[in-house]
């Protein structure tokens, strides 16, 4: 909405830019689509006692609170439906905060301020942060990892300044649902429910700590497929990249290394799965995804990709919608009217892309660095996971040399056993180097579970064919689906 950049020195009241920036708040509040409405009469009454609690330097009352002081205007009450209207309204107008969440609806902030100030016990500048003690470790710890115990946000918490609003742990727990529902504070995701994260939070926000070189360098070549958000209107704002990285990280589990969370300054590193991490980070205009394998990009299932794809890109249509509604922008229905989608691999160490309307059209492109570059998989970002059968001009796998090397994973052997159904399976089992007796036997044991019955099947040869010092490969598996002539299943499994 506005292009001026304003430099205040904040430890200065009489600072002359201060009042520019408070004519220019006001101009946007004059811009707002509520600015000049009238409010109704009923809602008087109820509007000047919570005006009157502000003035006396009431910060945060309860629901019930608010409902006691409605039935006691008598005549002039509002109904319970009315008075919630009244409390949504006012939150849209900034008023107060109200948020009607399960977890969040027993208590208004009449002075939204006060959220503000509580904020500044962790999120601050260091220059305002305490010379030494407890309070200054929290604060260099949450600083370098992202990381912020529970305990320790209490203790923060504790001190004179935050007292007057945090007077008990209920309302303690109420503000931290509030920052979690803001995307302040994360809750990292679960690897299972025996995991201790919920007694920690992260905050992506004030991690300062960039992404180490040893991180950024495992994303190479042969192991790694990219996607990137191109904004069309300018830079990426730090605000958009938290709450994307915010977003990612309640997705899927972040990734410890060295017993540390993998959270930096506008980037973080996931866990897509136990071979594939996810690793985002945000420069300049645009936001950069890599899918990367630990052995292959060959290996990268489509349907991952294209999961992880659709994942991030919902997080950043909503995010982007917040912020343009928040702004009174009108509401984009074509996404591509914000961000241009890109989709590459890596290149003598940089990212090289190509729109991604350009790569569904070819088959190859040429980066700046001279080199060709297939688009086969760079395109898994957008895989039709319901597509049943292949182009006419597939040429299948049989070209594709180091792929046919590689060991299958868990993951392909069920793509691969929902392509064949039951029918195709005796014959592709038994050109796998199976016996009958092998194939009866699954079948007595998995009789009323054929999915079973072929997966464990595909796992029983992988094993005896380990065992017996021979590589389970693509390459096995391409020649028994070719003497099936189903050899195009394995470019349908991923």
């Amino acid at each position: 909405m506005y292009d001026k950049v304003f430099f205040i020195n904040a430890t200065n009241a009489s600072d002359l830019v201060i009042g520019r920036l408070t004519d220019t708040l006001v101009d946007i509040a004059y811009q707002q689509s509520t600015w000049g409405q009238q409010m109704p009469i009923v809602w008087v009454p109820l509007d000047l006692q919570i005006s009157d609690m502000r003035a006396d330097g009431v910060k945060l009352i309860t629901k019930e609170k608010v409902l006691d002081i409605n039935r006691s205007n008598k005549e002039f009450s509002l109904s319970e439906k009315r008075v919630e209207d009244f409390l949504l309204v006012q939150n849209s107008i900034g008023k107060i905060l109200y948020f009607d969440e399960p977890a969040l609806r027993d208590f208004i902030v009449i002075q939204p301020s006060a959220m503000v100030n509580i904020l500044r016990a962790f999120i601050t500048d260091r220059m305002f942060w305490p010379k030494k003690g407890l309070l200054r470790d929290i604060l260099e710890k949450l600083s370098a990892t992202g990381v912020l115990q529970k305990t320790d946000l209490f203790t923060l918490w504790s001190q004179r300044a935050f007292k007057e609003l945090l007077g008990n742990d209920r309302i303690k727990d109420y503000v931290v649902q509030v920052l979690l529902h803001l995307d302040i504070l994360v809750e990292p995701k679960r690897y299972n429910e025996m995991d201790t994260a919920a007694d920690l939070f992260l905050v992506p926000c004030i991690v300062t700590s960039n992404i180490p070189r040893k991180i950024q360098i495992a994303a190479t070549d042969d192991k790694t497929i990219c996607i990137a958000y191109h904004l069309k209107e300018t830079v990426v704002p730090s605000a958009l990249s938290f709450k994307l990285i915010g977003a990612a990280i309640c997705i899927w589990p972040l990734k410890k290394v060295d017993s540390r969370f993998c959270l930096y300054f506008q980037a973080a590193v996931m866990d897509a799965d136990s071979e594939n991490i996810i690793h985002i980070h945000v420069e300049g205009q645009r936001i950069y995804a890599y899918l990367i394998n630990d052995k292959s990009k060959e290996l990268i299932s489509p349907d991952l990709a294209t999961t992880t794809q659709e994942c991030l890109t919902l997080a950043l249509e909503r995010i982007l919608q917040f912020y343009h509604r928040a702004i009174c922008k009108q509401n984009f229905q074509i996404m591509s009217d914000l961000f241009e989608i890109e989709v590459g691999e890596i290149c003598n160490g940089e990212t090289c892309l190509i729109p991604l309307l350009d790569a569904q059209k070819r088959k190859h492109w040429s980066c700046k660095n001279g080199k060709k570059h297939e688009t086969k998989y760079p395109l898994n970002w957008v895989f039709d996971k319901n597509k049943e059968h292949c182009d006419p001009n597939c040429e299948g796998l049989e070209k594709e040399t180091k792929t046919l090397l590689l060991k299958p994973t868990d993951q392909h052997f069920v793509h691969l056993t929902k392509y064949l159904g039951i029918g195709d399976f005796y014959n592709f089992f038994i050109h796998l180097g199976m016996t009958k007796t092998d194939y009866d036997n699954l079948n007595f044991r998995y009789f009323s579970n054929p999915m079973d019955m072929m997966l464990m099947g595909m796992f029983q040869w992988r094993d005896k064919t380990e065992s017996d010092q021979s590589p389970a490969t693509f390459g096995k598996l391409l020649e028994a689906l070719k003497a099936i002539g189903r050899q195009h299943y394995l470019c349908q499994g991923g």
